[in-house]
């Protein structure tokens, strides 16, 4: 019975709320940025500074 109303819930409102934040911004905060030199990110271990 539990599931035949999570359902519609989840359809109706979870999904075009998602949708939704999604087209206005990004949650990930991805973008362009032509001023970067380059996109990585180096995960430097605690404890083994240079």
């Amino acid at each position: 019975m539990r599931d035949i109303l999570l359902w519609p819930l989840y359809f109706l409102v979870f999904s075009p709320l998602s949708l939704l934040i999604r087209t206005v911004r990004d949650p990930l905060c991805r973008g362009w940025d032509p001023s970067a030199a380059h996109y990585w990110h180096f995960y430097r271990p605690p404890g083994r500074e240079r």
